[in-house]
């Protein structure tokens, strides 16, 4: 029996001027093997943000310029990349038993390379309107 739960979330403030959800969908089919779990970004208004923000269980992430120390038992999974406004981003997984994500900020080049050579685009589905 194929199970659906919510992997890692968190909230990300552009600039102050656009606000996305990030949602990892976790999706299992333990007969065949299949384990599936993209992130999905949702673009929400500010209010929907701070709503969020303000329940107290869903992080706001701060892009980062490096990549965090994996402590033991840890693992860092390269989930998509993301660009919005001429900033690019790799999304990262931080996996322990309570998913986090990491928003590692790049350069257009190496976002191009990376979506090149195959790497999932998550491409922000649009809530506001």
């Amino acid at each position: 029996m194929a199970s659906f739960e919510i992997g890692s979330r968190s909230l990300f403030n552009f600039r102050n001027e656009r606000f996305f959800l990030l949602v990892e969908d976790e999706i299992t089919i333990p007969d065949q093997g299949v384990e599936i779990d993209p992130v999905n970004i949702y673009e929400i208004d500010q209010q929907t943000f701070n709503f969020i923000r303000d329940e107290g269980d869903t992080p706001v992430v701060v892009p980062r310029f490096n990549l965090p120390p994996v402590p033991p038992g840890f693992e860092l999974e390269r989930k998509c990349i993301f660009t919005v406004d001429n900033a690019y981003y790799v999304i990262y997984d931080l996996e322990n038993g309570t998913d986090t994500n990491v928003l590692l900020r790049i350069g257009a080049a190496l976002f191009n390379s990376l979506r090149n050579s195959g790497v999932r685009e998550c491409v922000p589905q649009d809530f506001i309107n």
